[in-house]
C-alpha cells in the first residue's frame, strides 16, 4: 500500500520565468530536487482519530470491487507551506478483507532522504468491534534504507501486530522540506483499491495550480482558501515487471506554481518562445568566448573533433557543483547561490558552475564555433513518455544542447558528469523533446538512443572445479556506455567499504553461497571509460552432486538468475532502459579424475543484428581439463528496446529460452577414458 510523492523545491525566485526555469533545471542543479517513496498517504490535521462507519467495521467484501483482499477507504494528502518549508501531511485508512490482504498490508514503512524531517508516522488497529490498539513508540524501527537513484535514504518501518481479516488499519505522518514549492506529484491510484482519495492545496508562498492524469472522473472544488482534489473508486494498479514509467498509466495528481499553468491556447508555443529567448540570451557569443573557443579548437579540423573538444573541456575543466561536493568546493558551491548570477562567463573565470550552467557554457562556446545551437528540454524516460497532452511541457525537466552539424540536429549534455562524448543519460534518450524555438513554433523531436555496442559488459572468468563441487578463481568484468555510467552513478556518493558491501550482494543474491574478496576497481570515481570490477570469488556447492556424477552450469554470470517475464499475461507495454550487450568469456579447469558425460550446448535464441540474440560456444581441451563457454547477447541491437504489448507472447518465449541457455547443466561422470564432446551441437555452438 505504497504511495509515491515527488517534490522539487526552489529557492526563492524574482520572477515568472525564472520559476520556468527552475522547473526546466531542477533535475541537475542541485538546488533541490527530492523524491519521497512513502508507505501510505495520509492527514495528521486532526487530534483524534475520526469515527469508523458501522458499515465499514462489519463489512466482509468490497463492493467497488468485490474479491480485493484489501481496499484503501479513505485516503488523504495535504500540502502547505510556510516561511520557506513545505509541509505535507497524509493519512490512510484501510479494510482488510482476507488472509492475503493481512500478509501484503501488515507491515508498512516510510522511506525518505536525509534532508527531510519526518514526524513520527501515528497508527492503530481497529477490530469490527471497534475496539482499538494504537501502536507504541517502540513498536516504529528507524533504519537505513537501500538507495534511490543513487541516494541512500532512511526508513521508518513499523508492524500491525495480531492484524486479522476484517480489521481496519489507520496510520499517519507528516514531512518537512525547506524550499518552496515548485512542483509536486503523488499517486492517488494504489496497488489496492481506493474508495475515496482526497488531495488538498492549502496556504501556499506561490498560487498554485493542480491537475490530474489517468483519474477518470475526478473533480476539483474550492473550499475557502483551500483548492481540493477528489477521485473516487479508483481502481487497483498491479505494477508489471519492464514497464513503461508508471505515470504513463496510473492514477496521479500533480501540481506547479500557477506561472507555469498558463491555459492559453498557444501555450506550447509561448513555452518554446520563452524559454529559447532565454537561453538565447544566457549562451550570447562574446568576446570572451570567441577567446576561449580559439584556444580549445587550435588545430581542429572536422566538425567531430570540435565538438569533442568543447564537450570535454566542458566536463573536464569546469568543476560540476551538481556532481562534487568536496569541502574545498562547498563555500564555492553556496557562493554561487547567494550570488543569483549564473552565465557562462562567470564559468569560465570561476571554472566551475551547476550542472545546467555547463551546458550553457557548450552552447556558448559552440555558437562562438559558428553552429547553430538550440535548448532541447524533455521529460526524463524513467518518469513520464507522454508529453503530447495540454499541460505535457510541465514535465520538460531535462535539457541538453542541440547542435545542427551538416544538416542534422545532434544532442549533447556536457552537465551529465559520467556521460562520455556522443552519449546523453539513458532518461533523455529514446524520448520526445521540445527544441525551442523563438519564432513561437513547436517543434517536438524523437531524441535518438545509443546504440546496442556503446554499453557493453564484457566478462571474463578463469575459475576451478574441484571433485567437491566448489568453483573459484578470478574474475573481471568490464562495462562501458549505460552500464558504466549506472554503476558509477549510483556509488558516487559512497565509501568504498559500501560500495563493495553492495558489490558482493548483489553476488550473493542470485548465488547464496559465493564467498567475494579482494574487490578491485578501476575508474569508479573517474569519468573515464571503462569501467572495470575485479574480485576473487569462492562457491561452495556450485556443483551439485548427482550420484557419482557432478552437474554444473557454465555459464556463471547468469546463475542463479530467475527467469525474466514469467507472468502469462500482459497489460502494458514492455519497456528496458536502453539497448545493451553482454560478452561472457569462461574458463573452468575440471576436476581431476572426471569426463564430461554426452555433453551438448545451449540452444542460441532470435537472431544476431536483430532486436533479441544470444549466441553459446563449447570448447574442452582435455590436456589441461579446461572447458570454455562463451556466451553472446544482445538485447536492441537494432535500435528496438522498447515493445508493444502485443509482442509480450514473442518476447517471454525468447526470454525462457534465454533463462533454459543459460542456466544449461554439464555433467561430469568418473573418468573412466579420455573423452571430448562428442554431441552434436546446436547451431551457432562450437566445440572441439
Amino acid at each position: 500500500m505504497q504511495t509515491t510523492v515527488a517534490f522539487w523545491l526552489r529557492r526563492p525566485s524574482t520572477t515568472a520565468q525564472d520559476i520556468g526555469a527552475a522547473l526546466a533545471r531542477s533535475s541537475r542543479s542541485g538546488v533541490l530536487g527530492l523524491v519521497f517513496l512513502l508507505g501510505g498517504a495520509l492527514p495528521v490535521s486532526a487530534a483524534k482519530w475520526d469515527p469508523i462507519a458501522p458499515a465499514d467495521l462489519v463489512a466482509k467484501e468490497s463492493v467497488s470491487c468485490p474479491g480485493a483482499d484489501a481496499e484503501i477507504l479513505r485516503a488523504e494528502v495535504s500540502v502547505t507551506e510556510s516561511g520557506g518549508e513545505t509541509q505535507t501531511d497524509e493519512y490512510i485508512r484501510a479494510k482488510i478483507y482476507t488472509a492475503k490482504g493481512v500478509e501484503e498490508q501488515g507491515k508498512f514503512s516510510v522511506e525518505y532522504p536525509t534532508g527531510a524531517r519526518v514526524r513520527r508516522p501515528e497508527a492503530r488497529l481497529v477490530k469490527p468491534d471497534g475496539t482499538s490498539t494504537e501502536l507504541a513508540k517502540a513498536d516504529y524501527f528507524e533504519t537505513v534504507s537501500a538507495k534511490v537513484a543513487g541516494v541512500k535514504w532512511k526508513k521508518i518501518a513499523f508492524t500491525f501486530p495480531n492484524l486479522a481479516p476484517g480489521d481496519i488499519i489507520e496510520y499517519r505522518w507528516t514531512t518537512f522540506q525547506d524550499g518552496y514549492l515548485s512542483f509536486k506529484w503523488v499517486f492517488c491510484q494504489q496497488e489496492v483499491p481506493v474508495r475515496d482519495y482526497r488531495f488538498t492545496i492549502g496556504r501556499m508562498a506561490i498560487p498554485t495550480y493542480i491537475a490530474w492524469m489517468n483519474c477518470p472522473g475526478a473533480e476539483q472544488k474550492r473550499h475557502g482558501d483551500d483548492f481540493v482534489v477528489t477521485a473516487h473508486n479508483l481502481p487497483a494498479f498491479a505494477a508489471e515487471q519492464n514497464m513503461p514509467p508508471q505515470r504513463d498509466f496510473r492514477g496521479w495528481v500533480f501540481l506547479c506554481s500557477s506561472a507555469q499553468s498558463s491555459s492559453r491556447k498557444n501555450e506550447w508555443k509561448e513555452v518554446s518562445a520563452s524559454w529559447a529567448e532565454q537561453f538565447r540570451q544566457a549562451t550570447k557569443p562574446g568576446s570572451l568566448y570567441k577567446k576561449h573557443t580559439a584556444q580549445i579548437l587550435a588545430g581542429a579540423t572536422t566538425d567531430e573533433e570540435k565538438l569533442r573538444r568543447l564537450y570535454d573541456f566542458c566536463q573536464s575543466e569546469i568543476t560540476n557543483y551538481s556532481w562534487v561536493n568536496t569541502p574545498e568546493v562547498q563555500a564555492a558551491r553556496a557562493q554561487s547561490l547567494e550570488d543569483d548570477t549564473w552565465s557562462p562567463k562567470l564559468i569560465l573565470e570561476r571554472r566551475a558552475g551547476w550542472g545546467f550552467e555547463i551546458n550553457n557554457l557548450f552552447a556558448a562556446l559552440a555558437r562562438s564555433a559558428g553552429y547553430e545551437v538550440r535548448k532541447i528540454n524533455s521529460s526524463s524516460r524513467a518518469d513520464l513518455l507522454n508529453i503530447q497532452v495540454p499541460k505535457g511541457w510541465l514535465f520538460l525537466n531535462r535539457d541538453s544542447v542541440g547542435v545542427q552539424v551538416g544538416g542534422q540536429w545532434r544532442n549533447f549534455d556536457p552537465a551529465s558528469y559520467f556521460v562520455p562524448y556522443g552519449m546523453l543519460d539513458w532518461r533523455e534518450e529514446g524520448v520526445v523533446g521540445l527544441r525551442c524555438d523563438t519564432e513561437k513554433t513547436v517543434q517536438l523531436v524523437r531524441v535518438p538512443a545509443s546504440s546496442a555496442d556503446r554499453t557493453q559488459a564484457q566478462r571474463k572468468a578463469r575459475l576451478t572445479l574441484d571433485d567437491a563441487g566448489t568453483l573459484e578463481g578470478e574474475i573481471e568484468e568490464t562495462y562501458t556506455g549505460h552500464l558504466a555510467i549506472s554503476r558509477k552513478t549510483n556509488s558516487w556518493n559512497d565509501s568504498l567499504e559500501d560500495v563493495n558491501k553492495d558489490f558482493r550482494e548483489e553476488i550473493t543474491k542470485r548465488l547464496p553461497n559465493a564467498e567475494v574478496s579482494e574487490v578491485v576497481w578501476t575508474n569508479l570515481r573517474s569519468r573515464e571509460l571503462p569501467l572495470i570490477v575485479k574480485y576473487h570469488v569462492k562457491v561452495p556447492g556450485y556443483a551439485e552432486q548427482a550420484g557419482t556424477r557432478l552437474v554444473f552450469a557454465p555459464g556463471f554470470f547468469e546463475a542463479g538468475k530467475p527467469v525474466v517475464f514469467a507472468a502469462a499475461e500482459r497489460k502494458y507495454p514492455i519497456f528496458f532502459s536502453y539497448p545493451w550487450g553482454e560478452h561472457d568469456d569462461i574458463e573452468i579447469v575440471l576436476p581431476a579424475g572426471y569426463a564430461l558425460d554426452k555433453p551438448s550446448a545451449p540452444a542460441p535464441v532470435g537472431e544476431a543484428g536483430k532486436a533479441f540474440s544470444a549466441n553459446y560456444k563449447l570448447q574442452y581441451n582435455p590436456k589441461i581439463r579446461t572447458f570454455a563457454f562463451q556466451r553472446d547477447f544482445a538485447l536492441g541491437a537494432n535500435g528496438a528496446f522498447a515493445f508493444q504489448v502485443e509482442s509480450y507472447p514473442l518476447l517471454k518465449g525468447y526470454f525462457e529460452q534465454l533463462h533454459k541457455s543459460d542456466t544449461h547443466s554439464i555433467l561430469l561422470k568418473p573418468k573412466q577414458m579420455p573423452a571430448t564432446i562428442s554431441a552434436t551441437p546446436a547451431t551457432g555452438a562450437e566445440s572441439n
